[in-house]
């Protein structure tokens, strides 16, 4: 019998939280998520919030350690949106997204302490967030098929204007 499952990346922070049953396993879906933003192709800040808009269930009653994923998540969001320059999801404002007790993400308490971000420490979460989202700049990615009918389309007019300055000399 095949016991193998097929895996597919979150696509969102809700996708994160749904696929995690313990704490590692959160840690390793929420870097799949952010490779998935970083390499996914995730340029505009309106495909951006919708990856981070829908509030991802609860899970400190889910699994020990629970709670530091919710606060972790909340805190994510809002310090993503932030930098971003879009608008915080409302979800992170629960106030069921705290850690019951401070948690670092590394042994240098005292850097943590100071250089977390507010969104971060108001959770009783001490890390540094890695940026996962830079917005491209310009225009966004239009399809060849759209490009071409651009281009036949000032053809067809550069044509016209053409034919009415012969005409116009002709007379």
């Amino acid at each position: 019998m095949d016991t193998a499952r097929t895996y597919a990346r979150p696509q969102s922070l809700a996708d994160v939280a749904a696929q995690s049953g313990t704490l590692a396993e959160f840690g390793s879906n929420l870097r799949d998520w952010q490779h998935e933003i970083q390499r996914g192709g995730i340029h505009s800040r309106k495909a951006f919030a919708q990856r981070i808009a829908e509030e991802p269930e609860l899970l400190r009653t889910q699994f020990e350690g629970g709670d530091v994923a919710d606060a972790y998540l909340a805190g994510y969001a809002e310090w993503l949106a932030d930098e971003a320059g879009i608008a915080r999801p409302d979800w992170c404002g629960s106030s069921l997204r705290v850690a019951e007790r401070p948690w670092f993400g590394s042994p240098l308490r005292g850097h943590l302490l100071v250089a977390s971000p507010a969104s971060f420490r108001q959770r009783q979460i001490f890390t540094i967030p890695e940026q996962v989202f830079t917005p491209r700049a310009g225009r966004p990615p239009v399809s060849e098929s759209r490009k071409r009918e651009r281009a036949r389309l000032r053809q067809k007019a550069y044509r016209q204007r053409i034919a009415k300055l012969v005409r116009m000399a002709r007379q």
